[in-house]
């Protein structure tokens, strides 16, 4: 058990940062956010982000420019510095859809972020994602620290609201696992419909290559206070 139980229903302690979890089972609301999204996101949109975990992708790379200053040496005055392959994905904003069935789910991250922190959040950023069943694509580990330190605030979180976990092919036993990186080892979760996770925006997480039946889909969101 990665999960360590608190006095409070609905959060938990891993290792020992405290981190919300919740599944809403057989949920019609998920259901129908699943089909909204398919409905009004075009080809880029749903695989904005993505990649080929410790593969090259071609096709990232052939678009790639550098965004930022890139110097040989320097000092920073703080540890909050981003890590990943991509500083900055464009978000498709699909938790400010007018839709009833997204409201409905921007109410639950909202309602549990308030748990976990204690103070009313705003949901700043999202991103609905689709990843195709026989592409293999997830994300390499990364976090959601700023690239400009000035923008960090004190109470950041990032999450995921699944719409569906894409049925993973059994024979790949990592398909489409969600993992935090802490102290060395890897915290591993397999998603499920209806699942809405909420951590720390620092912590360092993954997703491992998906194989599945159907389209994986998550809306993952950054959240502050």
């Amino acid at each position: 058990m990665i999960f360590h139980p608190t006095n409070k229903e609905n959060i938990f302690n891993l290792a020992p940062i405290p981190v919300y979890k919740r599944i809403y089972e057989d949920d019609i609301v998920t259901n129908k956010a699943y089909d909204f999204g398919l409905r009004i996101l075009d080809a880029e949109q749903r695989r904005m982000g993505q990649e080929l975990v410790d593969r090259f992708d071609s096709e990232r790379y052939s678009t790639y420019e550098v965004n930022y200053d890139r110097r040989e040496e320097w000092i920073e005055n703080h540890e909050l510095q981003p890590i990943g392959s991509r500083f900055y994905v464009k978000p498709n904003d699909f938790l400010d859809v007018e839709n009833s069935d997204i409201d409905v789910i921007k109410r639950r991250i909202l309602a549990g972020f308030k748990e976990l922190v204690g103070e009313e959040g705003t949901v700043t950023e999202s991103w609905l994602q689709y990843y195709e069943p026989t592409e293999g694509r997830g994300h390499n580990a990364h976090n959601h620290n700023r690239w400009q330190y000035e923008e960090e605030k004190p109470k950041m979180y990032s999450g995921g609201y699944y719409l569906s976990d894409g049925e993973p092919h059994p024979d790949h036993p990592y398909s489409g696992v969600f993992a935090f990186h802490i102290r060395g080892e890897k915290h591993f979760i397999r998603p499920k419909e209806g699942m809405l996770l909420i951590w720390p925006h620092d912590i360092i997480h993954s997703v491992e290559p998906f194989y599945g039946k159907k389209q994986r889909a998550v809306i993952n969101f950054n959240i502050q206070a």
